[in-house]
């Protein structure tokens, strides 16, 4: 009981510091860069002077940790990069020569040393057995830290709270839900292999993934989740003692069905595959497709299969629309599709040429699409000119 009261008494002092540091970055040492380091290394040093903790793993397990967090690492790289090339790769901002590399890797490692040194003290003082509500705690705090107070008072009204949250909180309360399960299992090692990789990745490739916010969204929260689940089974069956052979088959196929759904989600997000889905921003399709509801197209592969009636998604002045064909105006041998909204009054001034079609629509799910009306603005879509 007086040790576990110890305990407790340190991690409220860590947690005055922690807050400390997060104020007076916001505040006083914004602009001294060296201090904010300085300070978590000095949090990483306390901890590391204090006491050790027992660990849910034993050791002999913590190089199978280990390893899984780099491998876990460098996927979570090849599903943001394949989904890169179908969003678009940028030029990476920082500073690539030797001296900017040095400052980053300074800056950025020490904070991330110091974090997970705290992560780990604070888990493992308050839980040794899978308590998600410690996990849950623990990982909102350091994803609330993740972010300068100057990020949260910047949003105003629901399309700022909503694009903020989906496409930078819950990404990155994702990964520290993972870290500190990793943390929980053997220590700040396998989520200083884990988070460290991507770090890396982020400050050093000199090309890095311009995603747009729903592919970030899909890759940041799916991916994270996934792979907590994988490690957990894979614990599972470790734990019971049973051959490694099995403990190796059953991880690696877990792991396999975790990538090929997270790819796959991320994928069809974006229009990879053959039928794809879409927000309706407007109500030019009522009663049929209301605002809000997510249509899935199927591609058009063949523009003879295209009929009257048929409700078709085509891209004028990038801007995609979903209306009924009423009429097919044949010019010199190629279709040309004459479209109305079934809620419009008049049909659409210009008709549809074969390359500007997109697809069929074949199904109609009602509201799920309801965040991205948060998020468009007027600016996103010119609404004056599509024809209601």
């Amino acid at each position: 009981m007086l040790r576990m009261e110890k305990n407790k008494i340190k991690i409220i002092f860590l947690l005055i510091s922690v807050l400390g540091i997060y104020a007076l970055d916001n505040t006083v040492i914004h602009s001294l860069v060296v201090l904010k380091p300085l300070a978590w290394c000095g949090i990483a040093l306390v901890i590391f002077y204090l006491p050790a903790l027992r660990y849910k793993s034993k050791l002999r397990n913590g190089s199978f940790i280990n390893s899984w967090s780099f491998i876990f690492a460098l996927v979570f790289i090849c599903v943001q990069v394949l989904a890169g090339l179908v969003d678009g790769l940028g030029k990476s901002p920082y500073d690539h020569s030797l001296f900017g590399i040095a400052v980053n890797i300074f800056s950025v490692g020490a904070v991330l040393v110091g974090r997970e040194f705290f992560r780990s003290y604070t888990v493992n003082s308050l839980t040794k057995n899978e308590n998600f509500i410690v996990f849950l705690s623990v990982s909102l705090f350091m994803t609330v830290l993740a972010f300068p107070v100057d990020k949260y008072m910047d949003l105003e009204g629901y399309e700022s709270i909503v694009k903020f949250v989906a496409q930078f909180f819950l990404p990155e309360f994702s990964k520290n839900f993972l870290a500190t399960y990793l943390v929980f299992l053997r220590g700040p090692v396998p989520s200083l292999i884990f988070l460290g990789t991507l770090e890396s990745f982020h400050w050093l490739s000199p090309i890095l993934p311009d995603l747009q916010w729903i592919t970030a969204a899909s890759v940041g929260i799916l991916t994270p989740v996934f792979m907590f689940t994988t490690m957990q089974s894979m614990f599972e069956v470790e734990s019971k003692q049973l051959h490694k052979r099995d403990v190796e088959k059953e991880g690696v196929a877990s792991f396999i069905i975790t990538i090929l759904l997270s790819v796959g989600i991320v994928w069809f997000a974006v229009g990879v595959f053959p039928v794809y889905p879409s927000v309706i921003m407007t109500g030019s399709m009522k009663p049929m497709i209301n605002p809000g509801d997510v249509i899935l197209i199927k591609k058009t592969t063949d523009i003879n299969e295209v009929q009257i009636g048929d409700v078709i998604q085509f891209k004028r002045d990038g801007i995609l629309i979903s209306h009924r064909i009423t009429e097919i105006v044949t010019k010199d041998g190629i279709p040309n599709y004459r479209t109305r909204g079934d809620n419009n009054n008049v049909e659409d001034g210009q008709l549809v040429h074969p390359e500007q079609l997109k697809g069929e629509v074949i199904k109609v799910v009602p509201n799920i699409g309801w965040p991205t009306l948060l998020i468009k603005s007027d600016k996103d879509i010119p609404f004056d000119e599509i024809e209601f």
